[in-house]
């Protein structure tokens, strides 16, 4: 099935939905149609591992006044969606009303649609084997220190469409494209994994991710413990920097804790809460992101916003029921399935984040780490990052994937350390925000970064 099957089967599941809702005497309906296509294939030591699958079905909200129902299904056949249908609004008539509530998205709005390769719905596993035969050139297969090497290419496609008895029909469509590299090597006892990897939106270019990977693998070895416990600035690789800072802002940005009293920084509008150069954008229309969408998943058109701008929170991300509670406007956050995953048709819409972007300021990685007269640089997504106390922002977190820094030089490998300090008092004790970026795996992209008062102990 091609892309634009799909676009015209979802919005025809939708539309005819609608019909069967009003046929009901359903006041107030909102349809949500999912389905996505994913392959994801495996590379280990020769043994392939090739796997399908499609995620596909309806979530339907039905509403009498402020009272709200939801239910979902897998069947696309009358029977099966009008007993969806019957069900959510049933649902509607016994729950509390919810004063927050102001009905669904009214007219069909769209904004920028993301890029969209034709190519990805084609690809098979032959395919997907050559992308991992090319990903394995190029690098000393017969070093004694490999352990074992790994290569993984996952591709989906498909989108969602949303239709409301208000008057919204609008649909937008995805293709994503990822592979990576994972090796493990050893010397002396001493055992590290490294990886590299490329995603987007289209068929992206694979070649130097083994040998990538093997390099930083194989500089990671020979670690030594750190040795105690002492306060230094640590230094922090584009693509470390990003899930680093991510559970501050995903929490301190949300527009649903803040309506609902539950934010961090419910009480910080207008004020300063990072240093002058940080300024943080919620992207829901870069075309090369996988965020970019025409519409969110309520029917709102995506955006772009600035949500802190030279160190000033000036926003939280919105959907339509939060953002109207805060007398404002949705900012095009809708999201199904949360952060993390989760089935969207399973969801009724909530408040999340498209792709956080910290702008680019000044210095390089090597820069950075050039003027650290003693530190620490990450070079792997540390442990427990989403462990941090929401209320005050202490933090404890563990890595294997760090180096000593000293006089503006990197000594060696570090054994496992945990780096503890405070989220509120790192982002008031940046020191430099760099010029490099790295796609991340996050909903969130940032630049190298180096931070003060981080106490590191073995």
């Amino acid at each position: 099935m091609s892309l634009d099957q799909v676009r015209e089967k979802i919005l025809g599941i939708t539309d005819q939905t609608l019909k069967y809702a009003k046929d009901l005497n359903i006041p107030s309906t909102e349809v949500f149609v999912y389905s996505l296509s994913s392959t994801n294939l495996t590379d280990n030591k020769g043994k392939v591992d090739s796997r399908d699958g499609l995620s596909l079905g309806v979530g339907i909200r039905a509403a009498i006044g402020k009272k709200i129902g939801f239910a979902s299904t897998t069947g696309f056949d009358e029977e099966s969606l009008k007993a969806t249908l019957a069900l959510a609004h049933s649902i509607a008539k016994t729950s509390p009303e919810n004063p927050m509530f102001n009905g669904f998205v009214t007219e069909t709005k769209t904004s920028k649609e993301g890029i969209l390769d034709p190519e990805i719905p084609d690809l098979d596993a032959k395919d997907m084997i050559e992308h991992c035969n090319i990903m394995g050139q190029g690098f000393d297969s017969s070093d004694t220190r490999l352990i074992s090497v790994t290569y993984a290419v996952n591709i989906t496609w498909g989108g969602y469409a949303l239709g409301t008895s208000e008057g919204c029909l609008a649909s937008s469509l995805i293709t994503t494209y990822g592979a990576n590299s994972m090796v493990v090597v050893t010397e002396a006892g001493d055992r590290k994994t490294a990886a590299d990897f490329v995603q987007g939106r289209e068929i992206k270019p694979v070649e130097g991710l083994t040998a990538n990977a093997m390099k930083h693998g194989l500089d990671s070895l020979g670690s030594e413990a750190f040795g105690g416990s002492e306060i230094l600035p640590t230094v922090w690789k584009s693509r470390e920097a990003a899930p680093f800072i991510a559970f501050p802002l995903f929490s301190g940005l949300s527009g649903s804790g803040y309506v609902e009293k539950r934010n961090p920084w419910k009480d910080k509008l207008g004020e300063k809460i990072c240093v002058d150069d940080f300024t943080l954008i919620d992207e829901g229309q870069n075309p090369e992101f996988e965020s970019c969408r025409s519409i969110d998943a309520e029917g709102t058109p995506k955006q772009t916003t600035t949500a802190i701008e030279n160190g000033v929170l000036k926003t939280f991300v919105f959907d339509k029921m939060h953002g109207e509670a805060a007398n404002l406007k949705s900012t095009g956050n809708g999201l199904r399935g949360g952060t993390w995953g989760g089935i969207p048709f399973e969801n009724p819409p909530g408040v999340g984040p498209n792709q956080i972007l910290v702008k680019n300021v000044g210095k390089n990685l090597d820069e950075q780490i050039a003027e650290t007269d003693k530190g620490i640089l990450i070079t792997g997504t540390p442990i427990g990052l989403f462990t941090a106390n929401p209320v005050t922002g202490d933090f404890s977190i563990t890595t294997n994937d760090a180096f000593l820094i000293e006089k503006g030089e990197i000594v060696n490998p570090l054994k496992s350390i945990s780096i503890a300090g405070n989220y509120n008092e790192t982002f008031q004790n940046i020191v430099t925000i760099g010029s490099d970026r790295e796609s991340s795996e996050w909903p969130i992209n940032a630049p190298s970064m180096t931070f003060k008062g981080h106490t590191i102990s073995d």
